[in-house]
């Protein structure tokens, strides 16, 4: 994952669609997004687990993932917008 662009992540692509255009969604990813980077990654960890635990699709978990990095969180968060809260 490390070396493929999240651009090029089609889990990762379709995870902003859907945040973009579900409103409680973008609402959940806004309320991690905005935390500051250790708060963030921190939830961010424990709603991976619990997505690992509950059998969620690897692709879709690895989307999620994307968010633990600083650059991808921020693009992440000017993508979904205010509008998505």
């Amino acid at each position: 994952m490390k070396n493929q662009p999240v651009g090029d992540n089609e889990a990762f692509v379709t995870l902003m669609r859907v945040a973009q255009e579900e409103p409680e969604v973008g609402k959940m990813l806004r309320a991690i997004l905005d935390q500051p980077p250790f708060h963030r990654r921190s939830m961010l960890n424990s709603l991976v687990q619990d997505m690992a635990l509950e059998g969620a699709d690897r692709d879709f978990v690895s989307a999620v993932e994307c968010l633990l990095d600083d650059d991808v969180a921020a693009k992440a968060a000017e993508l979904i917008g205010e509008d998505s809260v």
